[in-house]
This record gives structure tokens, sequence and C-alpha cells, in this order.
């Protein structure tokens, strides 16, 4: 499902957001997440060469972004599409700072296992 494009795109980057040589603005439409760096575990490489951020992690970054429901509908439809991996969800939780979301994330890891 590709997101309206009415929504920004949002990129995940390594790094610190007070590095001086990050640049401050983000392009129109992109919103720019600055995390440390990631486990090899939670990135993976389309067949274009492009690096992403592995399903499990997308459900662990979008816990941040979406409502509860949001979020089962969103680890619905990796079930559906036979691309969720409880294991690797939970794995890549366990690896990510303190997160306002972890609680409701783990609420509903329990519910899709």
């Amino acid at each position: 499902m590709l997101a309206p494009e009415d929504q920004p795109i949002h990129v995940t980057i390594p790094g610190c957001a007070d590095d001086p040589r990050a640049p401050s603005a983000a392009p129109p439409g992109v919103v720019i997440h600055r995390v440390p760096p990631l486990h090899p575990d939670d990135v993976t490489t389309l067949p274009s060469g492009l690096p992403i951020t592995s399903v499990a992690r997308t459900l662990v970054d979008l816990a941040e972004e979406l409502s509860r429901e949001e979020l089962r509908s969103a680890f619905a439809r990796a079930r559906e599409l036979g691309i969720l991996d409880i294991e690797a969800v939970r794995a890549s939780a366990a690896r990510v700072e303190w997160r306002p979301s972890l609680g409701m994330l783990s609420s509903v890891i329990a519910e899709f296992e």
C-alpha cells in the first residue's frame, strides 16, 4: 500500500540531530528521523540497492506515529502479506531507545502472537 500523495515521506538516517554537518531542514514533503546506527537486522536492501528499514523495524517505528487501531491494521496487513515476523518485531523493539509507544507496541505484539 502506498502512502497518499499528500503524506510526507519518512526517512530514517543514522546519526545525531545535533551533528553540525547534518542539514538543518528536510526537503519539502520529507520528514527526517535521526536515530542511533541501525542493527543489521533492522535494515534490508531492495534489488535496486536502496537500503530500507526491515518490516519489523518499520512496525516498531510506526508505533510512534499511529494510533493503536492503525498499528493493529499495519500488523494485520503485514500478516496478510506473509511478512509479519513477531520475533523479529520483538527483537527490533528491544534494540530501540526508550519510547513512549513501547507499551502500546508490546500489547499489539501480544495480540498477534
